[in-house]
């Protein structure tokens, strides 16, 4: 490991479509000129190209959910109580989604993306809900364009409705992660939103569910 110059670090691991892996070092600070004739020449890193789009995903992820986080830490997203802010984003398929498109019907929205390792563990049964109550809206939304998201969500086995390049929608991550997903009834009040997911979490997101699907 190199001596880095003082700063706030943060690290992650990227890997390429064939399993292996780099870690990335992130550090506010600019690097010495010492430091940086040691870089290893992109042409003689295997499969650099991923790995660079990998940490373009990443830039652009920290972004857009870092876009609504004040000074103070705090930032908005929709909350139990509050009434489901206007929308209007496109699906994979090109057609347009907005809050006309689900009054009268209880709308479920789960927000990810592709660096999320839990966003992709829970997409399979996620698809269940769905299966389950064939009379609820269920939305997902990433910043992703369609081609990528399709082919995540494929691989997957995730058959909700795809809003992609949802960018506005991303501020709501704010600090705490992905994924996001939020419950909104009937009258378009949002009634549950928890960011993260676990076995817990989602027992509770789908008895949360039917019981405002049932009212």
């Amino acid at each position: 490991m190199p001596q880095l110059p003082d700063g706030e670090t943060t690290m992650s691991r990227l890997k390429d479509n064939e399993g292996n892996s780099i870690i990335v070092i992130n550090v506010n600070a600019t690097l010495p000129k010492s430091l940086i004739r040691k870089a290893i020449p992109r042409e003689q890193v295997h499969n650099a190209d991923q790995f660079l789009k990998g940490l373009n995903i990443m830039a652009t992820m920290k972004e857009l959910t870092q876009a609504g986080v004040k000074a103070d830490g705090t930032f908005y997203y929709p909350k139990p109580g509050d009434s489901f802010p206007p929308f209007s984003e496109k699906d994979m398929e090109g057609n347009t989604w907005t809050n006309d498109s689900i009054r009268g019907r209880v709308m479920v929205l789960n927000l990810w993306y592709s660096g999320c390792g839990p966003c992709r563990a829970e997409m399979p049964e996620l698809s269940t809900w769905k299966e389950q109550l064939p009379n609820v809206m269920f939305f997902s939304a990433t910043f992703h364009d369609a081609e990528t998201a399709k082919r995540i969500t494929d691989k997957h086995h995730f058959t909700w409705t795809h809003l992609v390049e949802a960018k506005d929608m991303m501020s709501w991550i704010g600090t705490e992660g992905f994924p996001l997903t939020i419950v909104i009834d009937k009258k378009g009040i949002v009634r549950y939103a928890i960011h993260g997911t676990n076995e817990t979490t989602r027992a509770e997101l789908l008895k949360i569910i039917k019981e405002t699907e049932a009212e």
